[in-house]
């Protein structure tokens, strides 16, 4: 397992240089707009370059406490069921764990035996949990031995656009993270921002003060401003999906 920090190579294994903007460091804390780290792992699929594996895909990292554990099962079933939807998003899932590969491969089948369900995408080992500390994802007053159930949504240029933080004994959301995938699409594709509670097919904020034209031929629909600050329309356009 290594790990690389914003030292890309080129297709004749050059170094490449970023620009200092994009030089931020995740030892600390990972924010959004970072460009996430490149760094190689053995997954239930084989060896994985993260660059190479997840570059024009959006990518939803997560790590969790453990294989072979109750929580940790039901999301995974829960991810494992949602395939459709994630591929319709272009969407890939990776998880991070210090489960060993022979272990996670028990747990799978566990999980096709339960659920009837096949976790279809892969699953790295990460054995001190070296690249869990480095990610943020160890918070020593839950546990010194396993990472939090943390998620990163990285969009295909690389940058984390979101980030989600859980304790041990709550499992996650997977319908927020496909919600929020199809916000921040939504914000890519057309340039607004999503209310409180907003879903797919819900009225969408315009943060900004582009013509009424221009709205009526994105969207298919008048805009209603409620207040001077607050400028509202239906998405009737259906301008969304995933950006390649």
């Amino acid at each position: 397992m290594s790990i690389q920090f914003f030292t890309p190579r080129g297709p004749d294994n050059e170094f490449l240089r970023l620009p200092g903007s994009l030089r931020k460091t995740v030892r600390w804390l990972p924010q959004i707009g970072d460009v996430f780290p490149d760094f190689t792992v053995t997954t239930t699929q084989g060896p994985l370059r993260f660059w190479e594996w997840a570059e024009g895909s959006w990518v939803h990292l997560f790590s969790h406490p453990a294989a072979l554990t109750p929580v940790c099962t039901t999301e995974m079933a829960s991810l494992a069921d949602c395939g459709e939807e994630c591929r319709a998003l272009n969407l890939k899932n990776l998880a991070l764990s210090g489960s060993s590969i022979d272990e996670q491969h028990a747990w799978h089948d566990d999980i096709r035996r339960l659920f009837g369900l096949t976790v279809d995408f892969p699953c790295a080992t990460d054995p001190g949990n070296r690249l869990s500390r480095l990610f943020g994802m160890m918070h020593d007053k839950q546990s010194t031995t396993w990472p939090i159930r943390k998620s990163f949504l990285i969009d295909p240029a690389l940058h984390i656009r979101l980030i989600f933080e859980y304790p041990f004994f709550i499992g996650r959301n997977i319908e927020e993270v496909l919600r929020t995938t199809r916000a921040l699409q939504l914000h890519d594709a057309a340039g607004v921002a999503t209310p409180a509670d907003w879903d797919q097919g819900d009225l969408v904020i315009i943060p900004d003060t582009r013509p009424e034209s221009e709205v009526i031929r994105q969207f298919g629909a008048q805009s209603q401003t409620l207040t001077p600050y607050l400028r509202v329309v239906e998405n009737r356009n259906g301008r969304s999906g995933p950006q390649h």
